[in-house]
């Protein structure tokens, strides 16, 4: 569909600027999608990435992401490769004033995107209910529940009882943080975000945070926007579309990561920072304190560097100092958390690699030099990002991005931050595992979709505004990619709810899942901190048949047989085993001649 003009404001043809610069934004995107898709192909494992770490990258861009860009591809082709443009609109000074006076009021304004946001996060607690099972599917999301039962308890960890510590590892111990020789549980991530959980989950229900912080991010971007270009309700409502038509947004918003916090958190700290006030200021600093303990230290920072290069060229010394001084402060807590949970221990850690905690000593492990295969993951990861953003947004934000970003030091700061973190995942981890878009770019949307109103301005003033291609795009992203991206998580994960909800079924005191060649079997065995869940699940390949017997006799042990998975063999294109693994076997021998009582677990 070609660009087609509205209803002229002027009977001017438009120039030829705002035509030519969204050209090559379409020419930039469809290039960056072909390259990215291109590279993404041409991933293979070596001794730093082994084929479990980026198999999942591979396999998603083949089996979501490619298609998906095919289709962006072609409409971009179609409709931005020949724009014609709604007629420059608010060129003059008399214009602009016109159009600020023809617009909503703020007050007016305020109230339709109060609402608006409440319809996108009710939306997107019904996707999660509705459609994706209630479900927490990924290790990242179990540990933010899992923590935030431990905090509403007012406990940092959970005591772990001593009879079960042969099973310590395989009631699921991935992502644990060690406290002592196995004497509490909690997960090694930072706590902030699982205690928001617990704290609104006082109120509201679990599966509604996410949905509520997606709405306050909305709502500190909309305000962002409001300051940037008051009385341009056309922008505002430009930045809040590329948020709301983002797929991304709205499916990790169904879900527990950690990432929507950092989004909500990232744009509510550039909210304040952007008063300029002292208590602006300072709000900024109490913000950044809480944004790096969402999760992992690094994110919230990356996201605040261009700001403070901002700082700097415009001689800003003293605001500068305030912040370096603030965020080393900060740095400094977090760094210490580990160190301070661990001493809560009264027992002592068993001998083991010095990255079991403490963060600088991760990252060192982390850090792997360049190489072709991190290059072609983040090229898959960049390939997902990008389609899983509304149509229009990414050539919007690259018509801001080029036209705006070398005389504005805010739209610099801003596209900085992308390409900033981008090279720290490239450098620290190329491979995101699951994520609904790419999570490790999430915190930065609100860069892109404020990017994406710079380029509406330009345009604007340039030679006119795609108006109907925006309005058709926004109706492509609503109406075509969120459900098909919807349909995509609810393929992924169905197989891992149902399993959850046939466990729960059970009339079974555990349940031992055959995982020595299931795909992220892991995701299956999630169990209470305080293990009163029933029936409690073990990852098989970590138990002991020796072990097994403890349990007995007067117990029932349920057993999940590699072929009853045969839904998520098939699913990650994997064979599906005939029968039991030996081990699996060898565990309901011995758990039969101990005096249990042994079942088959179904699994749907």
């Amino acid at each position: 569909m070609a660009l087609r003009p509205d209803t002229p404001a002027t009977d001017q043809a438009p120039t030829t600027g705002a035509a030519s610069a969204l050209r090559g934004a379409v020419l930039a995107t469809l290039a960056i999608l072909a390259l990215s898709g291109g590279l993404a192909l041409l991933i293979t494992p070596n001794a730093w990435y082994p084929d479990s770490l980026v198999f999942l990258t591979l396999f998603c861009a083949e089996r979501q992401d490619l298609p998906v860009a095919a289709g962006i591809g072609a409409w971009l082709a179609l409709a931005g490769l020949r724009p014609v443009l709604a007629a420059r609109a608010a060129a003059t000074p008399a214009a602009a004033e016109a159009g600020r006076t023809a617009s909503p009021s703020a007050h007016g304004m305020g109230w339709a995107v109060l609402a608006g946001l409440a319809v996108l996060a009710g939306g997107i607690w019904l996707i999660r209910t509705q459609v994706l099972f209630d479900h927490d599917f990924t290790r990242d999301e179990h540990m933010a529940v899992f923590d935030a039962r431990i905090f509403a308890a007012g406990r940092l960890f959970w005591p772990f009882p001593p009879a079960m510590i042969p099973f310590f590892s395989g009631l699921n111990d991935l992502f644990l943080f060690p406290i002592g020789d196995r004497e509490g549980l909690v997960s090694g991530y930072l706590p902030v975000n699982a205690a928001i959980r617990a704290l609104l989950g006082q109120i509201i229900p679990l599966s509604l945070v996410s949905p509520v912080l997606v709405g306050l991010g909305g709502l500190a971007l909309w305000r962002i926007a409001e300051r940037l270009w008051p009385g341009d309700r056309a922008t505002q409502g430009v930045v809040l579309l590329g948020y709301a038509g983002s797929s991304q947004v709205v499916l990790i918003g169904t879900a527990a990561f950690a990432m929507t916090t950092h989004l909500a958190f990232n744009l509510i700290w550039l909210a304040l920072f952007l008063r300029g006030t002292r208590a602006g200021h300072a709000g900024a600093l109490l913000t950044g304190l809480l944004a790096t303990g969402i999760h992992q230290p690094l994110f919230h920072p990356l996201f605040v560097l261009p700001f403070l290069d901002l700082l700097r060229r415009q001689g800003r010394w003293r605001t500068l100092a305030l912040y370096c001084g603030g965020y080393l402060v900060i740095g400094l807590v977090w760094l210490a958390w580990p160190h301070w949970l661990a001493a809560q221990a009264t027992t002592v850690l068993p001998a083991g690699p010095a990255e079991q905690f403490g963060f600088l000593p991760r990252i060192a492990a982390l850090l792997t030099p360049p190489n072709v295969t991190a290059l072609c993951v983040m090229a898959g990861n960049l390939l997902r990002f990008i389609t899983w953003q509304h149509v229009l947004l990414v050539p919007l934000a690259l018509v801001g991005t080029w036209r705006c970003a070398g005389r504005d030091d805010l739209a610099r700061a801003l596209a900085w931050g992308l390409p900033v973190t981008f090279v720290a995942m490239l450098i620290l981890l190329p491979p995101q595992g699951h994520g609904w878009g790419y999570r490790y770019l999430h915190g930065l949307i609100g860069n892109l979709c404020l990017l994406g109103g710079f380029g509406w301005r330009w345009l604007r003033a340039n030679g006119g505004t795609p108006r109907r291609a925006l309005l058709v795009s926004s109706l492509l992203s609503f109406a075509v990619l969120l459900p098909v991206h919807a349909a995509m998580v609810r393929t992924m994960i169905a197989p891992y709810a149902r399993a959850a909800q046939a466990f729960a079924r059970l009339d079974a005191d555990y349940v031992v899942v055959d995982s020595t060649s299931l795909p992220f079997g892991t995701n299956f065995v999630l169990n209470r901190p305080d293990l009163s869940n029933r029936p409690r699940l073990l990852l098989g390949s970590l138990v002991f048949p020796a072990d097994l017997a403890r349990l007995c006799p007067g117990r029932t042990i349920a057993f999940a047989d590699a072929p009853a998975f045969a839904e998520t063999y098939r699913y990650y294109q994997e064979p599906v085993p005939v029968r039991a693994s030996s081990l699996q076997e060898a565990q309901k021998r011995a758990a039969r001649r101990a005096g249990c009582t042994v079942s088959v677990a179904p699994i749907r």
